[in-house]
Formats: structure tokens, C-alpha cells, sequence
């Protein structure tokens, strides 16, 4: 692995409107953490900064020198940490029961994650120690549509206060399971890609005689199938779908049928192995790619390995990210697939990105999540220093404003 490099440059950046910065007298609790080094994710890193939370919302970031603390805030000073936006990760199966495949059908657009959810079970309590705050926690890809999945918070509660959002996002396999002839379903990939596109017809169909009869354009309202009914935040594009596809010409079927033939929001789930070679046509689209668990490539061309996420980045794309498809890759080591990928030629900065905002922004919830920015939601991890750098760790995790995580009290977990 390679030493830890600051990032750089270092610009010290303002994110709030005034400066000095006076908050009101807050009404409910009060927060100020100072650190070392505040990573934003939303501009340069701010050094010896202070963030301010209020409500588990972030109030204020800057320089310590230029935030006012108001009276009765609660001090948590960090020292020289880092402290940096809670990891976001887009593709989860340990948020739950792990009931994630139905193979009865081959498509199950009525299954949904969201009835089997464990809220800040034993192994999500292990990813926070990771820095993992936010999941997606999706079907598995043993059928070519495996269901809705839900988006969470790691932390402690009842559903309805974990939850970020349901439907979070259609889970679609396309490419390196549904076609196995072990046992699944075996269908070969153009008989699958028919099926995927049938199916998704047949969901368009339904969402536009809704439409149709919302804009008053239609007397009398469809007949409701609840096999279809979380079709329509998909195809009005409030949620997108995400594609276990990856290879080139796996990908290549993903952008031609979901992203032209569609119009579905998409995020390439996988995109490993060849992948990366299709890339100025998926940067055309301007489609994010979460790669992973598989992070290097043998290249039979020129005998090299290669790392996956770099080859992207160096063919232009930049809405790009990791995951660990946990539990492939234990949940708690998402960092640790930013370290590996940085490690085989991927921009330093560009990965702590990759783990927090961008996948945010996949997610289409970088209202909420995925940087430090004045009314979002207080997700913040405190760590010794650079979270690439295997020798550093997390020492404590808020998750809205609430400390969940401190290695002062709980035992290190990670």
C-alpha cells in the first residue's frame, strides 16, 4: 500500500454565507466538533476546521478562526483527526435477513427488501466501525429483476426512522448470474435481455395509463396491479435502477435498453472485468459507475494487470465510485476498496468522492448525505487520518447528529 499523501492542494473554503459566522440560539441540541482537517466533499479540505450540528443537521463548517460557537453547544474537539462525510454504499445485501433471491420467477418487480430489514444489525454495526452510514440494500442477482431494494441508515432505530428511501432502486441483473447452469435460472443472455425488456414494457405500459389519467387525458383510472405499482417512481425518474452488468458487451445491452430504449435513471453496479472499455459511451450518457468487488483486471493483450476503477478514470469518467457487495467484500472495508483502487492508479481525492458524494449522487439522496454542507444531514466520521490509509481508523461515527460509534466506550470493532 502506498504512504498516506495529504490531500492537495489545500484552499481553505467558507460553505456558509457569512463570515464571521454567528448561529442563533439553537432550540434543540447543539454540536460543535473541531478537527485537524474537515473533508468536506464539497470543495477543498478545510484545515483546523469546525462544523456545527443542530438538530442532527449540519449548521455551519469553516475555520475554526471564523466559526462563532453559540452558547451550550456541546464540544467534541478532535484533536488533529479528520473528520469527513459518513460513506455512502450503493450496493448492500446485509441490511437484513438475507432473503435476497425468489427464483421462482424470473422477473419479481412486487419483491422489495424492504420487509426484511434489520436496522443496525451485527453486521452493519461492523461497517459503521468502517465509517459506513448509509446503505443500499438491494435483492440479490440470482433472477434477472430481484425487486426494489431500500436505502437505510446503519444506525439504531425502528424502520420507519432508519429509512432514507423506499423504492430506493430497481435491482436488474444483466450480466453474470441469471445465465449460470448450476441451478438458477439458465437462461442464455439474449433470452434474458428479452425478458428483462418484456417486463419493463410491461411496467412503462402501466406508469403511462397512470399518467395519462393524473393529467386528466383519460376518463376513467387503470385497473391497480400492485405487481407494477413501484414501477412509476422508476419510470418517472425519481429513483434509478441499478444493473449488476458489467464486461463490455454486457454494458453495452445496459445503456441501449435501460438508458436509450428506457429512459431509466441507471448506475452501473458492477462494470468490472473489460468494462472499462466502453467508457466514452457511458461517459456520453453521463452514467455513474460504482464498480466493484472485483477491482483489477489480467489483460490478456498485454499480460499487465490493471485496476478497473483507474482505467475508467483515466478514459474520462468521473461520476464513479467503489462498492463491496457486501458481504463479498465485508461492508466495513468499502475504504478499504477506495485504498486498492487508488492504489492501482486512481486520483487520491477523487476516492474519498467515490465513497461518499458521488455514490450519494447515484443514489439520487446528495440532498441529504454524501458531504458537509449547511442542512444536511449530521452523517460524520471522525478518523485518525486519511481513511485510505490502512493505518488509520475510525475512532467515532455520528449518524444525524447522534454519536454511534466512539471507541472510547464501545470496544474497536474494525
Amino acid at each position: 500500500m502506498i504512504p498516506f499523501v495529504p490531500l492537495a492542494p489545500i484552499v481553505i473554503a467558507l460553505l456558509v454565507a457569512a463570515s464571521p459566522i454567528a448561529a442563533e440560539e439553537p432550540e434543540g441540541r447543539g454540536l460543535a466538533v473541531f478537527a485537524g482537517k474537515v473533508i468536506t466533499c464539497a470543495g477543498d479540505p478545510i484545515v483546523d476546521g469546525t462544523v456545527l450540528v443542530r438538530d442532527g443537521k449540519i449548521e455551519a463548517v469553516g475555520p475554526r478562526s471564523e466559526i462563532e460557537v453559540p452558547e451550550g453547544y456541546e464540544v467534541i474537539d478532535c484533536g488533529d483527526k479528520f473528520v469527513m462525510p459518513g460513506l455512502v454504499e450503493v450496493h448492500c445485501h446485509i441490511g437484513g435477513s438475507g432473503d435476497l433471491n425468489e427464483m421462482v420467477y424470473q422477473t419479481n418487480p412486487d419483491l422489495r427488501t424492504l420487509d426484511q430489514v434489520i436496522p443496525h444489525n451485527e453486521a452493519l454495526k461492523v461497517g459503521i466501525a468502517g465509517g459506513v452510514t448509509t446503505v443500499c440494500y438491494i435483492p440479490g442477482s440470482g433472477t434477472n429483476m430481484g425487486g426494489f431494494g431500500a436505502i437505510l441508515k446503519a444506525g439504531p432505530g425502528s424502520l420507519e426512522e432508519v429509512l432514507v428511501r423506499f423504492p430506493g432502486v430497481l435491482k436488474i441483473a444483466q450480466w453474470g448470474n441469471p445465465e449460470r447452469r448450476d441451478g438458477t435460472l439458465g437462461s442464455g443472455r439474449m433470452g434474458m435481455n428479452w425478458i428483462i425488456r418484456d417486463q419493463l414494457e410491461e411496467g412503462r405500459q402501466y406508469v403511462q395509463a397512470w399518467d395519462e389519467y393524473d393529467a386528466g387525458r383519460r376518463a376513467e383510472p387503470p385497473e391497480i396491479d400492485l405487481r407494477l405499482e413501484n414501477f412509476k417512481p422508476l419510470f418517472r425518474r425519481e429513483i434509478p435502477v441499478l444493473v449488476h452488468t458489467q464486461g463490455y458487451q454486457g454494458i453495452q445491452a445496459t445503456l441501449e435498453m435501460l438508458h436509450d430504449s428506457m429512459e431509466l435513471k441507471v448506475v452501473i453496479g458492477h462494470g468490472t472485468f473489460e468494462g472499462y472499455l466502453i467508457s466514452e459511451e457511458i461517459q456520453k450518457r453521463e452514467i455513474p459507475v460504482m464498480a466493484g468487488p472485483r477491482g483489477f483486471r489480467f489483460d490478456p493483450d498485454d499480460g499487465q494487470i490493471h485496476g478497473i476503477v483507474a482505467e475508467y478514470s483515466q478514459r474520462g469518467i468521473r461520476f464513479l465510485g467503489v462498492n463491496t457487495d457486501s458481504p463479498v467484500i465485508p461492508q466495513e472495508d468499502l475504504a478499504y476498496q477506495a485504498a486498492m483502487a487508488v492504489r492501482y492508479g486512481w486520483n487520491e481525492e477523487d476516492a474519498i468522492r467515490g465513497i461518499t458524494i458521488e455514490p450519494a449522487k447515484a443514489l439520487m439522496i446528495d440532498d441529504r448525505v454524501g458531504s458537509i454542507e449547511p442542512g444536511k444531514d449530521a452523517d460524520l466520521v471522525i478518523c485518525t487520518g486519511s481513511i485510505l490509509d490502512p493505518r488509520n481508523y475510525v475512532t467515532q461515527v455520528m449518524i444525524e447528529g447522534r454519536v454511534i460509534y466512539d471507541i472510547t466506550k464501545d470496544r474497536r470493532r474494525y
